[in-house]
Parts: C-alpha cells; sequence; structure tokens
C-alpha cells in the first residue's frame, strides 16, 4: 500500500448521545464546506474565463458552470431538503421529518436566512437539468427557431412575454459573465451573490465546526471493516490501455466528420 492514497475513515459512533449528535453535525458540515469549495472555484472560472473567451459555446465555461449547479444544489439540499424516499426502519413520514429536522438544524447552526442565496438555485439548477422537457414543451407548442447555450457580453435573446401566435423564436440558456448571471428563459441565477455567501458560509462552517470539536469527546465506535481490491494490475493497466485506445479511435472519427 505504500505510496497509494489512503481509504479515509470517519465515525460518527460515540458513547454519549451529545458526542454523537457533534459528529453527525460535523460531518454534514465537512460536506457542506466541500461542496462550497467546488462551487465557488467553479463560479471564479466561468465567469473570468467567461469575460475574455472569443467562443460563445466555450466548453470549459459551461463545465464549470453545471459543476456550480450541481455543488450549489447538494448544499441547497442538505440546509432544506425537498422530498426524501423512504428510509430504512421508517415511513415516509417520518423520513421527511428526518430530513426536514435535519435542514432546519443545519440553517439555524449557520444562521442561513430564509432568502438566502444558496438556497435560491433550485429553480435555475432544476430547470437546467430538465431542459428536455422545457426544449419538447417549446415543441410542441409551435417553436421553429432557438436562441440557447451562449455566453454574451450585452444582449440575450428573450422569449416574447405575450403569447403571440406570430412569434416562433425561444431563448433559454445564457451566461452573462461580465454581470455574473447565468439564465435559463426567465429564470436568473445570481452568481456574484451566491459566490460571496458560499465563501462566507465556509467562515460560518470553520467556526462552528470548532464549537463541535469541543462537543466530540470519548473513544470513537467503528464498524465492521471490509477492503476489496477494485482490479488487479493487469486487468487494470488493460482497461486504461483499452480506453485510450478506443477513445483516440473515436476522436479521429469525430475529427473527420467535423472537417
Amino acid at each position: 500500500m505504500t505510496g497509494e492514497k489512503r481509504i479515509p475513515m470517519v465515525s460518527v459512533g460515540f458513547a454519549t448521545d451529545d458526542a454523537r449528535k457533534a459528529a453527525i453535525d460535523k460531518y454534514y458540515l465537512e460536506e457542506l464546506d466541500r461542496q462550497a469549495e467546488l462551487a465557488t472555484s467553479s463560479i471564479y472560472f466561468a465567469v473570468m474565463r467567461g469575460r475574455e473567451t472569443k467562443h460563445p459555446q466555450d466548453p470549459k465555461v459551461w463545465g464549470a458552470l453545471q459543476n456550480t449547479l450541481f455543488a450549489a444544489i447538494c448544499i441547497a439540499r442538505l440546509l432544506k431538503p425537498g422530498p426524501v424516499r423512504e428510509y430504512p426502519g421508517m415511513t415516509k413520514q417520518q423520513s421527511q421529518q428526518f430530513a426536514d429536522e435535519r435542514g432546519e438544524r443545519l440553517r439555524n447552526l449557520l444562521e442561513i436566512e430564509d432568502d438566502s442565496a444558496i438556497l435560491d438555485v433550485k429553480l435555475v439548477r432544476d430547470a437546467y437539468e430538465h431542459y428536455d422537457e422545457y426544449f419538447d414543451r417549446h415543441l410542441a407548442s409551435g417553436a421553429e427557431c432557438f436562441s440557447d447555450w451562449y455566453i454574451t457580453d450585452r444582449y440575450i435573446f428573450k422569449t416574447p412575454a405575450t403569447q403571440n401566435p406570430q412569434s416562433k423564436a425561444v431563448g433559454i440558456r445564457v451566461f452573462y459573465p461580465a454581470g455574473g448571471l447565468l439564465f435559463f428563459e426567465d429564470k436568473k441565477l445570481h452568481l456574484f451573490e451566491l459566490d460571496v455567501e458560499l465563501i462566507e458560509l465556509r467562515q460560518k462552517i470553520a467556526e462552528k465546526g470548532e464549537e463541535l470539536d469541543e462537543r466530540i469527546k470519548g473513544r470513537a465506535l467503528g464498524g465492521g471493516h471490509e477492503v476489496e481490491e477494485v482490479l488487479n494490475d493487469f486487468m487494470r493497466d488493460q482497461r486504461f490501455m483499452d480506453w485510450k485506445h478506443h477513445r483516440t479511435e473515436a476522436l479521429e472519427a469525430l475529427a473527420k466528420r467535423q472537417k
């Protein structure tokens, strides 16, 4: 195992109820901090590269924006969960109550206000995930032209607000890096405000994490441990070489199509 990455293990089991509760909340805080770091770094990259790029569909910018949406929704759901699936040993109602109490506890601990930009990400993020439904709906309504998936320096194409039967053009996904705004039709995500709130959230997480550490006392309880090798050395190397070979072939075929 020398030189290989270590497998992390974190225990939330402790002899006292207070230590266990503190350890669980600390675990949640570590996940919130992890996702906040991913989101803020992605926002910064998207904004700075978006301001400089000459490519309106720059895939690195849009990749960073999608990273932002994914990380941000992970945070929002931890802090304010939506409907949840049934948990083991609980009814649907009990599961929802368990999740709601966790969200309320974390919001109170971190002093998250109801109008926080962090909690406001769901509307835009969900629209991006369910793009296919929006696109289908416009097609079913007779749309004939789409203005979509571009970075703008100043202007955006907006779908006319009135249901004008003469209008067959639709505007959907737009990024305005100079103003830190991400659009999906009439929905808007304020990235500058989100970025700053996430950085402030990380500061609060560090502060509250130290307080929780004071309560985590006693011997940590561990469960059963079982380690399994994912692939042996031969299979690992063969799989890697096969992937590189097939990827090169696919990229060469793609390049020929794009000429």
